[in-house]
């Protein structure tokens, strides 16, 4: 479709409303908006849609890529502006759809007013009925309605329960805190929001699915679940809504054109097309296609394996297997097909379909969570059963059938079953006694990715090694689960714990630390000693990340009476883990040697990145120890380093630490300016973390500067940022940053002074003692700070202080951040 160039948008989408042969109506069901926006929009009376509507009609039409250009000029032209400038979808993260979306739209409008009456609604029906494309169409005709976003959490990869609560924290980018459930926290965050989250695939692990959502209907008054299950979760306050087939013709044989109006015969004749845009219903398919259709009873999934298989088959053939398929199902027709059968009769008839090798391969690849590479697929699945060199035509021909999705997202193709179809492979690898081998398979080959990842760390580009390690995560905690939680292989699971360490350190410390401490506790007196010491290793430097400096200096110390086992880059490690942990407990000038002669051995075996990891220590540990000039040497070199290697991401942390030494020389404002350099670098490279730092260090030296209202702002944006990455830490220093506005901006001379001073006393009190239970101490920016208020604060209610900051120290962490 092509529209004259200049076109208006009315006259644009009229035409290609028109060309696609559909009425205001047929579209509007489509694109899931109302008729009457379709229609202010062909009148003109609506100037321009939102941009996620526009994505939608053009989604609906089918445009070509140029069509879709043109609209979107035409959208601008109209609203006299950029189209990134006019209104912003709310957020989300809802899964792009690839393919058009058929018949459901009345489904859709019924649950989106459910959803209206009710906190939970649960979308059940058998598998292949098209729930998770329902919810996912619901999300999108919500968007506008809830003002903290739609998000959607996948569960399908998960293979237990207990990680329900990382799946939902994955989703939302909420940390986990070491000191408390993640459930907690996660109740905590979504509080008075008002989100709608959409939890997908909950059928396989329902038990942790109830745990969580219960917790957040008690917790959280103002959230909205949906849920998609092969069950209801039968919780109070739960909607069940039992998602229909798309409609079929209930008896003869209608038109070609009568048929097109069925959604069952809509969706097959689109995916046909898919496969070839010549396809046409005649009057000569129409009725094995409307057969085919009945048989699979209208369930989307069972249509589109279906209409797949007309690149190779006519539908009168396929009709014919398929009635094999039901005469084995429905015992010769003495009974009728339970619904709950039906997709595995699609899936049945599928995998027979297949040649024996592609049903080995099929089966096989149930192995993997979260999807999988080329690469391994072919370490895990190939033998001399399944020759590695016939590995990409059988992997196509499972693609082409609809059995394997496969993405580009990351930039290398990455492969994944359906859920349904995973769930069938899955037993069908039990029922060859396989499970146990390729499970073993896959714990060695993903400990071989996790080494490889491990070696790169230190010299690999950046985004490249980020994404391979985020792309296997579901992967690992499989293989960790299997070797270590179900003790299979503690030896294998051990060594990948100790090989993750960097993984973990920069996307899940958390959870890092805890599959860790599993596989410590699980050794024993015959484990290796290099293996135990690259474990404690790893335990202290993900405690060094979460701050947790005592822990991290018992870990380390662990590690070095065991270093005689360890090679350099070992012993390096383990040297820089218990220095780094030394500074943070304020021993800096014990942990200096230790630091040192971590360098020495970094120089000795010429590896750079250690090098310059072990400089910035030594930069932190010069600037804690008043050396000003020796901090900012050591960070030079280290930013040389970080530089040469085109590391960003820590190049921009030197910069963050290096407005460190600036502020302790006296100049704020080349401290801010540093910071904000740093600030810009982690924001772009989205690390949460270190945008935190950043944040809260901004906040302290805009205070410094008397630049209080700004100091608040920042502070505010970093108490947010500081509690979602759980760096409990900084999270008081933030706090601390808050009472001290409120101390030192200048107050008007009113009765609310005092009122104000005296909560400041209190949060000062509470972040006192917090910082005492962590066992960490102030940092100089900080610690001026600290005496700064103070002097203030005694000055102003001294006869008070005392006990005024007492009651603060007895508050939780949730009243000092309403308080601040």
């Amino acid at each position: 479709m092509r529209a004259a160039t200049g076109a208006d948008l009315s006259s644009l989408l009229k035409r290609f409303r028109t060309q696609a042969g559909l009425s205001q109506q047929m579209l509007a069901d489509r694109a899931l908006i109302s008729v009457q926006a379709v229609s202010a929009l062909e009148r003109g009376s609506r100037k321009v849609p939102y941009r996620y509507t526009l994505e939608r009609i053009a989604d609906a039409l089918a445009l070509s890529e140029e069509a879709r250009i043109e609209l979107e000029l035409s959208a601008k032209r109209a609203r006299g502006l950029r189209l990134e400038e006019s209104v912003v979808a709310p957020p989300h993260n809802l899964p792009r759809q690839l393919t058009s979306f058929l018949g459901r739209a009345e489904v859709v409008k019924e649950i989106v007013t459910l959803l209206g009456q009710e906190p939970l609604v649960s979308i059940v029906g058998t598998g292949g009925a098209g729930k998770t494309r329902v919810a996912v169409a619901v999300g999108t005709a919500l968007l506008n309605t809830f003002a903290d976003g739609v998000w959607f959490v996948d569960l399908a990869p998960l293979s237990d329960s207990e990680f329900v609560p990382q799946a939902l924290a994955s989703a939302l980018r909420v940390q986990e805190s070491p000191n408390r459930p993640l459930l907690e926290t996660l109740v905590a965050y979504l509080g008075q929001k008002r989100t709608l989250i959409v939890f997908d695939n909950c059928e396989h692990v329902m038990y942790g699915t109830r745990t969580v959502v219960g917790s957040l209907l008690r917790g959280c008054p103002n959230l909205t679940l949906l849920a998609t299950s092969r069950e209801a979760l039968t919780l109070p306050g739960e909607r069940a809504y039992r998602i229909p087939p798309l409609a079929v013709p209930r008896e003869g044989i209608p038109t070609p054109e009568e048929a097109c109006r069925f959604g069952a015969i809509e969706l097959f004749v689109d995916r046909m097309r898919a496969v070839d845009s010549r396809a046409v219903v005649t009057t000569e398919n129409v009725e094995p296609i409307v057969d085919i259709c009945r048989r699979l009873s209208g369930l989307p999934l069972a249509l589109e394996l279906a209409a797949a298989r007309t690149a190779v088959l006519s539908p009168s053939q396929i009709r014919e297997r398929l009635d094999r398929i039901f005469d084995i199902l429905t015992n010769n027709g003495a009974a009728p097909i339970p619904r709950h059968q039906t997709m595995r009769a699609v899936i049945d008839w599928s995998y027979g379909l297949l040649s024996s090798q592609a049903c080995l391969l099929f089966t096989r690849l149930a192995i993997f969570a979260g999807g999988f590479s080329l690469e391994s697929a072919s370490a895990v699945c190939c033998d001399e059963r399944l020759p590695a060199a016939d590995l990409l035509a059988l992997l196509s021909s499972l693609v082409a059938q609809s059995l394997i999705a496969v993405d580009f997202d990351r930039g290398d193709a990455r492969y994944h079953l359906l859920e349904a179809t995973r769930q069938y492979a899955l037993q069908e690898l039990e029922q060859h006694g396989e499970r146990t081998a390729l499970a073993e398979r896959h714990l060695v080959a993903f400990l071989r990715v996790a080494e490889r990842l491990d070696r790169e760390w230190y010299d690999a580009p950046e985004p490249s090694w980020f994404r391979d390690a985020e792309a296997e995560v579901d992967n690992f905690r499989t293989a960790l689960g299997w070797s270590l939680a179900e003790r299979r292989d503690l030896r294998a699971g051990g060594v990948l714990a100790a090989a993750l360490a960097r993984v973990w350190y920069s996307i899940a410390p958390v959870e890092g630390r805890r599959w860790v401490r599993l596989a410590i506790d699980s050794s024993d007196n015959e484990t290796a000693h290099d293996l135990r010491a690259r474990l404690y290793i790893a335990d202290a430097e993900l405690c060094g990340s979460l701050g947790e400096y005592t822990a991290a200096l018992s870990a380390a110390q662990q590690a070095l009476q065991l270093c005689g086992t360890l090679d350099g880059l070992q012993q390096a490690r383990a040297k820089q883990a218990a220095g780094s942990a030394l500074g943070g407990l304020g021993r800096a000038g014990e942990g200096r040697p230790l630091l040192e002669a971590a360098l020495a051995i970094s120089q000795r075996l010429d590896n750079r990145r250690m090098q310059a990891l072990v400089l910035g220590d030594l930069g932190t540990a010069s600037s804690r120890c008043g050396d000003v000039e020796g901090a900012r040497r050591f960070y030079a070199d280290a930013l040389a380093y970080y530089e040469g290697l085109n590391l960003q991401r820590p190049a921009a942390s030197i910069a963050g630490h290096l407005a460190e030494v600036e502020f302790a020389a006296g100049d704020a404002a080349a401290a801010l300016h540093l910071a904000e350099e740093a600030h810009a670098a982690h924001a772009a490279a989205q690390n949460r973390r270190a945008v935190a730092n950043d944040l809260c260090n901004m906040a302290a030296y805009l205070i410094a500067l008397g630049c209080f209202d700004d100091a608040r702002a920042y502070g505010r944006q970093a108490l947010s940022v500081v509690r979602d990455v759980k760096q409990t830490v900084l999270t008081a220093y933030v706090l601390q940053h808050l009472a001290a506005v409120a101390v030192l901006r200048p107050q008007p001379k009113q009765r609310g002074a005092g009122a104000v001073r005296k909560r400041a006393a209190m949060l000062l009190g509470f972040v006192d003692a917090w910082l005492t239970k962590l066992e960490a101490r102030r940092e100089y920016t900080e610690r001026q700070e600290y005496e700064r208020v103070m002097k203030v604060l005694s000055a102003a209610i001294s006869d008070r202080l005392e006990d005024t900051m007492a009651h603060g120290a007895e508050w939780t962490e949730a009243v000092a951040v309403t308080v601040a």
